[in-house]
């Protein structure tokens, strides 16, 4: 099968790997559930999940079930992340200085610090991504998850799977909500959408290394209004960090568009307010539910196509 792993658009912290491209609809071709079979127990979804990555990807992953969440570590004792010539000019015209989202006692709160620049980045002419045996495994896990999750009694809510270098100790963390990944192998969600939902992480630490079991994670369950919180802030650093982004109205409207969006596009309610911190003016604009309903984000541009299936570029100017 194929592989077209997600490509990743340019921001400036190399903490953070934003997904840019395709998840191709070739990841679900084969992968049908037989509506005859029994479902899986969850031992016996984990057993299955374990030999599929064993015997058909000679994997030796470590699963832990935290709740509602499936954590997947997979462990590499080789380089994950490659340097790469790229001919698309991944420019940014803003800034992103600080980002952060979360949620607390019922309110989201989201502090930033985004001016445009003066003059636009120069474009490096590379790209900081996964190597393309990793991109490939991306997509097999994927797989493996759909294969057998899909069919099992207990289906995880949320699923996160970690590939980590620990010769080097670096590591990618992708969080992914399971009716998000039923979505995209049923071809429901449009192309330039959901890349943005799969929440993108890169982590270093000496704690990693020869780490072969996971221990220096620490597994939790992953709540829903934490999750948006998160994918929120990364709308609105893939946004900004756009090289065709023209800002048509203020930072703060922009902002508002993108919660807006996101919340109802999950059609999340629980919560009291919106809390926009803005750390270069020091201003702070609190939205209720109601009041969001006048903000809406436009509609987002298809991604440029990869160099080749399986090409990721990291954000920002690449460099480390």
């Amino acid at each position: 099968m194929p592989a077209c792993l997600p490509r990743f658009k340019n921001a400036k912290s190399c903490f953070f790997i934003l997904l840019l491209g395709l998840l191709s609809i070739i990841l679900i071709s084969g992968c049908g559930i037989n509506e005859q079979e029994e479902l899986h127990s969850k031992d016996e979804a984990e057993r299955e999940f374990i030999r599929i990555c064993k015997q058909e990807y000679n994997w030796d992953v470590n699963t832990e079930s935290i709740g509602n969440t499936l954590w997947i570590y997979i462990p590499y004792l080789q380089d994950i992340f490659k340097l790469k010539a790229n001919k698309f000019s991944q420019v940014s015209k803003f800034s992103v200085t600080s980002l952060n989202g979360d949620f607390a006692k019922g309110t989201f709160y989201f502090e930033y610090q985004i001016a445009p620049l003066l003059k636009p980045e120069e474009n490096k002419g590379y790209t900081y991504g996964l190597t393309d045996p990793v991109s490939q495994d991306f997509q097999n896990v994927l797989n493996a998850i759909f294969r057998v999750y899909f069919n099992a009694e207990q289906q995880p809510e949320f699923y996160v799977v970690v590939m980590a270098d620990i010769a080097n100790g670096v590591e990618v963390i992708y969080t992914i909500y399971g009716l998000d990944l039923k979505k995209i192998y049923s071809n429901a969600i449009a192309s330039e959408e959901y890349y943005k939902r799969i929440l993108q992480d890169i982590r270093g630490s000496l704690a990693i290394i020869r780490d072969k079991q996971g221990k220096h994670l620490i597994y939790q369950e992953i709540n829903l209004a934490q999750f948006l919180a998160k994918q929120i802030t990364q709308r609105i650093r893939i946004k900004f960090m756009g090289s065709d982004f023209e800002l048509q109205t203020t930072t703060e409207e922009e902002i508002l568009g993108i919660v807006s969006y996101c919340l109802q596009t999950y059609e999340f309610e629980e919560f009291l307010a919106v809390v926009l911190r803005n750390l270069s003016t020091g201003t702070e604009t609190i939205k209720s539910l109601s009041a969001l309903s006048a903000y809406n984000e436009p509609p987002a541009k298809p991604a440029p196509p990869a160099d080749t299936p399986g090409d990721t570029t990291f954000p920002g100017d690449g460099s480390l």
